[in-house]
């Protein structure tokens, strides 16, 4: 009857070595990442949000200028309302004033547009390094909008990603 017990032990214990054999070597791995949190703390986010905010501090100069230019004129225009070279000035101002003013706008948006495109192409090819790199299946990616809607967190390596991508793009992995 012993010998029977430890049989049958030994075969449970067999199915369950099995079991977790092919569970390891088997089993779909997946992750997630919470895409907003990887991207705003991507030190190349940092660097080009940088870079960015010196581009527009100088063009935000340009207008303030053409509008501390414009403020002068319209003065002079209050104290000579009748002199129409001036006023036909004023007009041709203003309306470089609100043509270049616009132009930035665009400008700022195109390389905002430009620079958040190449921090997501270089964030998606360090995160498919490491999906390789750790024999990851699926690396998803949660950002609020419902293509995750919930998963325990500790399929989270959003903090793993982010050191790893910082450490890539620093060129020390």
């Amino acid at each position: 009857m012993i010998k029977n017990i430890a049989l049958g032990l030994g075969f449970v214990g067999l199915i369950v070595l099995s079991l977790f054999i092919y569970h390891t070597s088997f089993a779909t791995k997946v992750v997630y990442i919470d895409i907003p949190k990887v991207f705003n703390r991507f030190e190349l986010k940092a660097e080009l949000q940088e870079k960015y905010k010196k581009v527009e501090s100088g063009r935000k100069r340009i207008i303030d200028s053409l509008a501390f230019n414009l403020q002068i004129m319209s003065k002079k225009l209050q104290s000579n309302q009748n002199d129409k070279e001036l006023m036909y000035e004023f007009d041709v101002k203003r309306e470089e004033y609100f043509k270049r003013k616009n132009m930035i706008d665009q400008d700022n948006v195109s390389l905002s547009n430009q620079y958040d495109k190449q921090i997501l192409e270089r964030m998606t090819l360090y995160i498919v390094e490491y999906g390789k790199k750790n024999k990851l299946d699926i690396i998803m990616g949660a950002d609020g909008n419902g293509v995750l809607m919930y998963a325990n967190e500790k399929y989270d390596k959003s903090e793993e990603i982010i050191t790893y991508i910082n450490k890539k793009y620093k060129g020390i992995e």
